[in-house]
């Protein structure tokens, strides 16, 4: 008896083990669906020769250890610019994330030391105005390799393609900056769900809901709505196609998805 006990509870943490192991392959594999920029354009301002994009195909597709480097002299006045463009938008694709692969030539990568490095991202030739200089909440660090990090961004627009700009020189550093990769994923944890019958959205998941301001932007990417929530069921009045829904709750927290209106 006790060997048969003792067999059945092998048996059990073997189960279990393998329902782990199961669970933990299926979440990152969802994680890592990654979309890669597949083209890239890049130019250069100003009168510098020595302003250009290396290698600039190093910064397309999944190879996430090669780079381009964007190089503009200290003391020249130019801007030099790589725009990298995906196969599909972020509406197509269904993600609300965006991630560039970034670093330098120095020992260590700080906020302060790339100060003159710009992002924007566009849908098609036309600007979401989202221009921003890179500040620490978005440059992410801690990997193995000191002088790499990423920039990673929340996107509540409809994007295809994204313009890194590095302007005057980078801030205390005579060198170059890299760009290895730049991809969209969908952040399971960003745990907004919303429905839409007859024009009327209902929002769920573990959000305070009252009080905090939606806004819907619709596949051209302009801005189509605007309020402030007095419960989680709204009438939109939009016609029927596909928008970014944004949530911003009154802590300041941000929640974005796709959402079909019909």
């Amino acid at each position: 008896m006790k060997t048969n006990l003792l067999s059945g509870q092998s048996m059990t943490k073997k189960v279990v083990l393998v329902y782990l192991l199961f669970l933990m392959n299926a979440m990152s594999f969802a994680q890592l669906n990654k979309v890669y920029a597949s083209s890239q354009t890049n130019r250069a301002y100003g009168i510098c020769v020595a302003c250009f994009v290396q290698n600039p195909e190093n910064a397309v597709g999944s190879n996430e250890n090669d780079y381009s480097t964007l190089l503009v002299p200290l003391g020249l006045l130019g801007r030099t610019e790589q725009t990298l463009i995906f196969p599909t938008s972020n509406i197509l694709a269904d993600t609300n994330k965006l991630v560039i692969g970034v670093g330098t030539d120095q020992s260590i990568l700080t906020a302060q030391l790339i100060g003159g490095i710009s992002v924007e991202t566009f849908l098609g030739d036309v600007s979401n105005n989202d221009y921003m200089n890179i500040f620490d909440d978005v440059l992410k660090l801690g990997g193995a390799d000191a002088s790499r990090g990423a920039l990673e961004l929340t996107m509540n627009k409809p994007f295809d393609r994204v313009k890194i700009s590095l302007n005057s020189g980078l801030l205390n550093l005579n060198g170059g900056f890299r760009i290895y990769y730049s991809y969209q994923y969908k952040d399971p944890y960003i745990s907004l769900m919303a429905n839409s019958k007859d024009g009327q959205i209902t929002l769920d998941g573990k959000i305070a809901f009252e009080g905090s301001e939606v806004t819907l932007v619709n596949s051209s990417g302009k801005e189509v709505y605007r309020s402030k929530l007095q419960s989680k069921t709204f009438e939109s009045r939009q016609p029927e196609g596909f928008y970014i829904l944004t949530l911003k709750t009154k802590d300041g927290k941000l929640y974005s998805r796709k959402i079909m209106i019909k």
